[in-house]
């Protein structure tokens, strides 16, 4: 089933972002350690004993305290997660909205059930992540023969990275089949073919409707520029974009047929989460990539079952 956005053809969003005239945003009250400490108490997560551990943690590990309570054991990824949207911080979109596609549930409601599911994922990444810059992370999505799920996928996990760490830039790596485009309701006219080519002046990302998020969409590609993608790591490539306290999202996909050498276009990733398909991908698929990963010092994060 291809994916299909319920809009029609997606607006092209200003560079000016979403603080225009009719950008229909909420935002919740902004987030301190007070509040935190004052729902997490309220709502039975945390004793008041636990409270200063979680911030003092914080405090000497440069932690957020929902990661922090994470990794002192106090609560678990998907507790932390739904304390954080109940904290607030991070503008929400009302339903409706038009600049986002429904399927990308995490940009309207954080309590929703599977934005809490992206959220341990999230958590996840974190965890394996914890050698990199926490404001300067490379992460990556790959599908293999996972279907339209695995992009919805990544489109929450990337609005989850926004609201909750701050700048992100989500990266279509898909050319044969782009979809993020069409969640995002963004034109795909040049993206990161035209950026390996050599042929875009400016960086080709645009401001989604999300706070914080950026998309690079697939752009049009031709057989050159997909055969740029297997020529070198693409953290390295990501690094000459001179983007600063900016992370990364790249979300990539594999189809039957296909044995594209991820181990080497993942190399220097901080994680890398695998999305699989159940009665589609095929076990040998699975393990031919995962020994790659492995072989290049890919750090996997664990395997989604779509």
């Amino acid at each position: 089933m291809r994916l299909r956005s319920t809009a029609g053809a997606p607006p092209q969003l200003a560079s000016g972002g979403i603080g225009g005239g009719g950008a229909s945003t909420l935002r919740p009250r902004a987030r301190d350690s007070h509040n935190f400490a004052r729902l997490a108490v309220e709502h039975g997560f945390l004793a008041e004993a636990d409270v200063h551990k979680v911030e003092a943690h914080a405090r000497s590990q440069g932690l957020a305290l929902h990661d922090a309570a994470v990794d002192l054991g106090l609560l678990n990824p998907e507790d932390a997660g739904i304390l954080a949207a109940l904290q607030g911080g991070f503008a929400l979109l009302q339903e409706g909205d038009q600049r986002v596609d429904p399927l990308v549930v995490a940009a309207f409601d954080p309590a929703n059930a599977y934005a809490a599911k992206v959220r341990t994922i999230r958590a996840k990444m974190r965890a394996v992540a914890k050698e990199g810059d926490p404001a300067s992370l490379r992460l990556a999505v790959l599908a293999i023969e996972a279907g339209d799920e695995a992009a919805i996928m990544a489109a929450n996990l990337a609005v989850v990275l926004a609201q909750m760490d701050g700048q992100t830039m989500l990266i279509d790596v898909d050319m044969g089949r782009p979809s993020l485009d069409r969640l995002f309701r963004i034109a795909n006219k040049a993206g990161l073919a035209e950026q390996l080519m050599g042929s875009a002046a400016l960086l080709p990302a645009a401001k989604t409707a999300v706070e914080g998020l950026w998309l690079m969409t697939a752009g049009r590609a031709s057989g050159s520029a997909a055969s740029l993608i297997t020529r070198g790591p693409l953290a390295e490539t990501a690094n000459g974009w001179g983007l600063r306290d900016t992370s990364m999202l790249f979300y990539l996909a594999e189809r039957k047929g296909e044995q594209t050498p991820y181990g080497s276009i993942l190399a220097g990733f901080d994680a890398v989460v695998i999305v699989a398909r159940r009665g589609d991908t095929a076990i040998a698929d699975m393990r031919r990539v995962i020994d790659d990963l492995d072989r290049h010092g890919v750090p996997i994060a664990g395997t989604v079952i779509a």
